[in-house]
């Protein structure tokens, strides 16, 4: 018996260590500057997201919120900073899925997003819309299918990279039809989309952002968007789900990340405080208008959303060979 109550003080003291951490976490954090690290260009979607919640997290805590972009390798540097930074909630990842859910499942990152990343929350998220040259003479996606059916290989995609969204967009489409796509990678978003206005390519899986001012102004035509459901900016395109292809489904989702080992109750202060934000209706007005979907993903369901895609996104690779 005097062991066991010996035992059970030194639970106790433990417990109570613990929750002293805790409440300590809590209530000094955040008391210097917090970064974001956003891992893509200035003006992309996670840099917009990221200014918004930083803007309004200074006045709420009190202190200094600023934004860093670190560019480069789709992503990979700035999260591999974020990995390599001290688990302490002051340098937080603003990203989207690409170097968190497809470059790990393409290269072999210098990070295992599932082991050396806390997930924080969604906020947002885009779909991308699949689009051809007007004079491509194709008006649906089953008339796509059908022309590369009867020319294997002589129709060409364009991609922002080997390990791109836009990329792996297309590469689905293909394992999903079985047609023969060449891909044609150039370096970013904006020459990938360019070579469709200019008709060097026959197609290219785009941010629906980006690819709308050129839909209205009939420089390129719409397919199909890759959500489940019709996207806000363009109501009237279908989803290529709905035209036959209910596995070719690829939501772009924009997240908050922290290093591994963060405490809980930080994490849990930076979810509260960034849900609050985003829940309110001038900023998810500014998604919209910025054609985002505002979308909220706790803790819990990012990080299967993170696996989910991985899962995926491997099963896509391996049929490339990678």
């Amino acid at each position: 018996m005097t062991h066991y109550f010996r035992w059970l003080a030194r639970v106790l003291v433990f417990a109570g260590l613990v929750l002293s951490e805790t409440c300590g976490a809590t209530g000094t954090y955040p008391n210097r500057t917090v970064r974001f690290i956003v891992p893509f260009p200035a003006a992309t979607p996670p840099d917009f997201l990221a200014r918004i919640a930083a803007q309004k997290l200074a006045p709420s805590w009190g202190i200094p919120v600023i934004v860093e972009v670190r560019d480069g390798a789709g992503g990979i540097i700035g999260v591999d900073q974020v990995v390599r930074a001290a688990p302490d909630g002051y340098t937080l990842l603003f990203t989207n899925d690409l170097p968190i859910a497809i470059a790990p499942a393409l290269l072999n990152t210098p990070y295992d997003p599932r082991k050396d990343l806390a997930p924080i929350s969604a906020v947002a998220q885009g779909a991308s819309v699949l689009v051809v040259h007007p004079s491509a003479g194709v008006s649906s996606v089953g008339e796509l299918i059908s022309a590369a059916k009867a020319r294997p290989g002589a129709l060409t995609f364009a991609s922002s990279g080997d390990a791109s969204t836009s990329r792996m967009c297309v590469e689905l489409l293909k394992q999903s039809t079985g047609i023969d796509l060449i891909q044609v990678p150039y370096k970013g978003a904006a020459p990938a989309i360019q070579a469709v206005i200019t008709g060097e390519v026959s197609m290219y899986c785009s941010p629906a952002f980006q690819a709308l001012p050129h839909i209205k102004s009939g420089k390129l035509k719409a397919l199909g968007v890759t959500s489940a459901i019709p996207s806000p900016l363009m109501p009237e395109v279908r989803p290529l789900a709905a035209q036959g292809l209910p596995h070719v489904v690829v939501s772009t989702w924009y997240g908050v990340f922290a290093r591994f080992g963060t405490p809980p109750a930080v994490l849990h202060k930076i979810s509260d405080s960034l849900k609050r934000i985003f829940d309110d209706t001038d900023v998810r007005q500014k998604l919209s208008v910025a054609g985002l979907e505002p979308t909220w993903m706790n803790a819990t369901e990012l990080d299967e959303t993170v696996r989910s895609d991985i899962e995926k996104w491997t099963k896509v690779a391996r049929s490339v060979g990678r």
